[in-house]
């Protein structure tokens, strides 16, 4: 396939990222944020831990008067404020009104107002502000209410955030997401492509997966097309342990090594045998045990199994999928050709990765850029091997035309399309071959690929990126592409722990911090 034929030949294709994107603010963001009510109400039945009330009457309590404090969903944001409510009734389970009500909690917390008087309804509200942003999701705070003749405390799920974010939807600096997650986030995703609202996954602790902005083919698996801007946990869900993005559809692997795939299915890319769009998530058949990893590119999907087998299904105008054709598989078929067992995969735009068990990488797909690293521009339908990468590495990264690899030494190499410097080695000029990323010749953990940018995580927390930067993705607060690695800053006293898996198509960086 000659050089950029593939942009012509499907419409999954239509744009490399470098189309000018319109920007929507969605996040509740920074240390003042508050969780809406309608987030919190929405996800309750699905996701909020359970709650531990403790309840203590004191002795001269004889009028049998008794307090139960709520919360929306039982869970109180980390920080901007929470509604919480006192019911006192009296002995005969009747509401009481007219009934003074003090309110405290944990040190530094406050309340607005700290005193209030039920209602007729036996209600007395107040506002809790705990003042800690960076509180660990999930951790718990005990309120006391108090009344005259009565005592009850409770203690409450805290709902935060570890996740930053910069790019589309968002400021072009390092922004915490909205203190919406009630269990921290250990993996994050976005997904996207040409002018559509990017959509983006959260994968949590406690195993649920949390999803926010558009839908326009249900990849929020909530049963609907339509999108929203608030994080609601995806219905259905529980024991995942990956998640992946493709343009437009969602990926979720689970703790007993099946897949779960929705949203668009133009081209089969949820391995379920139809072409159908999937509102919500559904098995994949042919994966319901044994897989250990997935991946996702513009609109074809990797699984990694147990037995070092690849199984790839989606669109193959340019043989991404590995099985020696260009026919689009419906269903999982396997990779053909490999020479050894896979230990990992990898999935740019409209490429393949796999490293083998001898940390050598083979590659296979689109290759007008030369993203495949073997010295050509041609494609190739079946895996064949990256040049120079015969041993030592340890992870792939894919981006929408260019590649790079983490080796265990912690250094960075990087081939495909530089036209934004994405490719971090200062030139600007493509790569058919893997090259050095400037800089970066030891101490990296971790890497993550955007559309036309890179991103290294170091040993000592930091966050380095370079490439495409037009609407901030970078994350170093300007709109510059920088043909080599900068520093990322992140929020006052934060320290990175983990760069998200940023889809192919999406111009958003997603930072995962340690929590405290």
């Amino acid at each position: 396939m000659r050089r950029g034929s593939v942009m012509a030949r499907r419409e999954v294709s239509e744009s490399s990222g470098r189309s000018a994107e319109a920007t929507r603010s969605s996040e509740s963001t920074g240390a003042g944020a508050a969780i809406g009510r309608r987030t919190v109400l929405a996800g309750a039945a699905l996701a909020v831990p359970a709650v531990t009330m403790m309840v203590s009457t004191p002795a001269w309590a004889a009028s049998g008067e008794s307090i139960t404090l709520s919360a929306p969903a039982m869970c109180v944001p980390a920080s901007g404020g929470g509604r919480v409510t006192a019911l006192v009734k009296d002995a005969a389970n009747q509401p009481l009104s007219g009934t003074a009500v003090s309110f405290s909690g944990p040190s530094g917390a406050s309340f607005s107002p700290s005193s209030s008087t039920t209602s007729g309804a036996g209600e007395a509200t107040t506002q809790l502000d705990l003042g800690t942003p960076w509180a660990t999701p999930g951790s718990t705070v005990t309120v006391t209410a108090v009344t005259a003749t009565a005592s009850t405390s409770m203690a409450f799920t805290v709902s935060g955030s570890n996740l930053l974010m910069a790019g589309r939807d968002n400021p072009p600096t390092l922004t915490q997401s909205a203190l919406a997650f009630p269990s921290p986030v250990v993996d994050a995703v976005g997904s996207g492509w040409e002018n559509k609202t990017p959509s983006f996954l959260a994968l949590l602790a406690d195993g649920t997966v949390w999803a926010k902005g558009g839908s326009d083919f249900g990849q929020l698996g909530d049963g609907t097309t339509t999108s929203r801007f608030d994080w609601l946990p995806v219905p259905g869900l529980s024991g995942v342990t990956q998640i992946a993005a493709a343009a437009n559809s969602s990926y979720a692997l689970l703790s007993d090594g099946s897949v779960r795939a929705w949203g668009r299915n133009a081209y089969g890319e949820l391995g379920i045998g139809s072409t159908t769009d999937q509102l919500s998530p559904v098995a994949v058949p042919a994966l319901t045990s044994g897989v250990t990893r997935i991946a996702a590119g513009a609109g074809h999907v990797l699984a990694l199994l147990s037995d070092g087998s690849v199984r790839a299904w989606g669109y193959n105008g340019p043989g991404q999928v590995g099985d020696g054709t260009t026919t689009d598989r419906w269903t999982p078929v396997q990779v053909l050709g490999l020479r050894a067992r896979a230990t990992a995969v990898a999935a740019g735009s409209f490429a393949s990765y796999a490293i083998l068990s001898d940390g050598s990488v083979m590659a296979w797909g689109y290759n007008g850029y030369g993203e495949l690293g073997i010295g050509t521009t041609d494609d190739q339908w079946s895996p064949v091997a990256v040049s120079g990468l015969t041993s030592n590495v340890v992870q792939i990264a894919g981006g929408a035309f260019s590649a790079y690899a983490l080796l265990s030494d912690g250094s960075v190499k990087a081939w495909g399309s530089n036209g934004d410097g994405q490719l971090g080695d200062g030139s600007g000029t493509d790569q058919t071959t893997p090259v050095p990323v400037s800089g970066l010749n030891s101490g990296v953990t971790q890497i993550a690929a955007g559309v036309l940018s890179g991103y290294a995580l170091s040993t000592d927390g930091r966050v380095r990126a370079w490439g495409s930067n037009d609407i901030g993705q970078l994350g170093d607060g300007s709109a510059a592409n920088q043909r080599t690695p900068v520093v990322v800053p992140l929020p006052s006293g934060r320290q990175a722990q983990r760069l998200g898996a940023i889809s192919t198509g999406c111009k958003t960086v997603l930072i995962l911090t340690k929590t405290s």
